[in-house]
């Protein structure tokens, strides 16, 4: 099958889509850093018009015009990336349905990119950061069981830093966020993490909620269970997503302790 032709950094925006699924036009130009934006939307729209793209917005009226374009994977992207190691075959099978995604699906991804954005705003100089999406983390076995939203690890050249973050949203009832705690308090205490990565140190867990309320909630549950069991078996940390987009806000990670 000959396919179009496209650039490297073309195949770097179909990467960063197989990561994240849904990206809307601002996200992607933060993301790549581009000094000239108007040829990042370029790159897009011949993405698009070869057919390796599509975009869930369809503009009926000038406030739809006026919101950044979302896109995502399409079917032919699938060739792209079959025969990348670092690409799950199960995870690329799936694209065909993602024109078919609800909008809280997409918010839900285009919020764990926000995530990376604010994250990578936050990586000091000389700082090794890996970033890992649900996607990505598909073919490994011995990570907890539904994925993470996320698994970060950051090095310099004393420390690794690894964690756990999970994302919630409004329709996320509190019991899913007891449960996930518990679940993972349950994964570090069977020893699947050291026996498949050969690492120690359990990852921290972070949790990062949609209102301030709900991060009350966990961060109670999780200090009374900690305070039950005489002692902190995970590192555990809360936040709100207001939190983060709050750029004078410097300590936003709460920490359950008894």
């Amino acid at each position: 099958m000959t396919l179009p032709k496209i650039t490297n950094k073309q195949k770097h925006i179909l990467y960063l889509l197989y990561k994240f699924r849904f990206l809307h036009t601002q996200q992607i130009k933060i993301i790549l850093n581009h000094k000239n934006p108007t040829r990042i939307q370029m790159w897009l729209k011949d993405l698009k018009d070869k057919g390796y793209i599509n975009s869930t917005n369809n503009p009926k009226t000038f406030e739809d015009r006026s919101k950044p374009a979302i896109y995502h994977l399409n079917t032919p992207a699938r060739h792209i990336f079959k025969n990348n190691e670092d690409c799950d075959l199960q995870v690329l099978n799936r694209i065909y349905k993602e024109k078919n995604r609800t909008q809280t699906f997409i918010n839900h991804c285009m919020a764990i990119a926000g995530l990376y954005i604010y994250f990578l705003s936050k990586k000091k100089e000389r700082e090794e950061f890996n970033f890992f999406t649900e996607s990505e983390l598909y073919g490994y076995d011995y990570f907890p069981t539904p994925r993470p939203s996320v698994y970060i690890a950051t090095s310099d050249n004393k420390n690794t830093s690894r964690y756990f973050l999970d994302f919630f949203d409004l329709l996320t009832p509190p019991s899913v966020y007891r449960a996930r705690f518990k679940y993972y308090l349950k994964y570090a205490e069977s020893g699947e993490w050291e026996e498949g990565t050969g690492v120690k140190d359990f990852p921290s867990v972070l949790f990062v909620c949609p209102t301030k309320k709900r991060k009350n909630h966990i961060l109670y549950f999780a200090k009374a269970v900690f305070e039950k069991a005489f002692e902190e078996k995970i590192d555990f940390y809360v936040t709100t997503q207001d939190q983060l987009n709050n750029i004078k806000n410097v300590n936003v990670w709460e920490k359950a302790e008894t």
